[in-house]
């Protein structure tokens, strides 16, 4: 890692609502209708909640198998481009999905799927809604002299000691330099790379890396590090477990949307229509939220939460107050530069 300091530590993880439960047995004959249906996604959290909010009750329901295939995005777009893929869709950033509807890679989905309210219009009919997500500064409160209140205070090596700890991966990563370097969040997209590398540059060796989220959280688990650059889905379970470990609200780099597309090709493209219909139920993505710490995309899901689960989501409104809301649409364009220009910064 040229003059990093520190070893880069190796090793990649990365109560539906009645009427519709009924419309779905009707549609496939309840229990007893057959099939599958193909998802790739990451697992561990993200994948428990899929299971316990959507999945094992759509299959009791329906009869149609979900089958989960492990997430690659390169794979993805390659079926799709070819119009032969062996899944039918995949969890994804809001950004991702968005190019790949400029592309041409994925199918409108059915009218039947309720358009979620977070995606915005022109591409509501290619994209049902999975959850919201923000990156955030998680940290240990008994490490620090004082609790950090924003980006400029994790570059503020010296006011403000301790271990500090960065993803290998590029989301967010840009985002924060900029509001570190005084960037207004109104005006951080289009991302000036040049100056999110530059003011990257100023904390490097300060920095342990990390190839993957799990590893990161399990570092700040075990105080190895004092603060690091998360997803907010990886931290709650830590909170859950120790009161010392503890989320910066303030600039939370909230992702409107994440969701799932229909690949062209999908081999099972009826079977994931009905699957998006059952994934678009407030009281699903309530559940869903309550067991991952991610926020839902649908009109009247928060007012279903208790106020305990409400407290640690993004998307709220306490917590939208302080957060930089990602242009997802933007970042679209970008996102092939920004990969290329992080990996080479890892590198030099």
């Amino acid at each position: 890692m040229g003059n990093t300091k520190k070893a880069l530590v190796r090793g990649i993880a990365a109560a539906g609502a009645i009427g519709l439960a009924a419309g779905l047995a009707a549609c496939s004959g309840g229990g007893e209708g057959g099939g599958q249906v193909v998802v790739a996604n990451y697992g561990g959290i993200t994948l428990e909640g899929f299971e316990a909010a959507y999945f094992d009750d759509f299959t009791a329901e329906t009869g149609i198998e979900v089958i989960s295939a492990d997430a690659d995005v390169a794979r993805y777009v390659q079926m799709s481009e070819s119009g032969e893929s062996e899944w039918d869709s995949i969890d994804a950033d809001g950004f991702a999905n968005v190019d790949w509807i400029n592309r041409g890679l994925v199918q409108e989905m059915s009218a039947d799927v309720p358009r979620a309210s977070l995606v915005p219009d022109e591409y509501k009919d290619y994209i049902a809604g999975a959850y919201t997500q923000s990156f955030v500064l998680a940290y240990r409160a008994s490490a620090l002299d004082h609790e950090p209140t924003s980006w400029k205070d994790f570059w503020d090596v010296e006011g403000l000691p301790g271990n500090r700890g960065w993803p290998g991966y590029y989301i967010g990563t840009a985002e924060a330099a900029l509001l570190a370097d005084g960037v207004a969040p109104d005006d951080l997209f289009p991302l000036d790379f040049d100056r999110a590398f530059s003011k990257l540059d100023e904390i490097k060796s300060e920095l342990t890396f990390f190839e993957s989220y799990a590893a990161g959280a399990q570092a700040l688990q075990a105080g190895t590090v004092d603060m690091i650059l998360l997803p907010n889905g990886r931290v709650t379970p830590l909170m859950a477990e120790d009161d010392d470990v503890k989320i910066m609200w303030d600039e939370n780099l909230f992702y409107p949307f994440t969701g799932f597309t229909i690949s062209q090709g999908a081999p099972n493209p009826e079977a994931m229509n009905k699957l998006m219909v059952y994934m678009q139920d407030p009281a699903r993505q309530a559940k869903f939220a309550e067991i991952t710490g991610y926020g839902p995309t649908v009109d009247g899901a928060l007012e279903l939460l208790s106020p305990e689960t409400a407290a640690i989501l993004p998307g709220t409104e306490e917590h939208m107050r302080n957060a930089v809301t990602i242009d997802q649409v933007t970042l679209s364009s970008q996102t092939d530069e920004y990969v290329r220009r992080y990996s080479e910064w890892l590198a030099g």
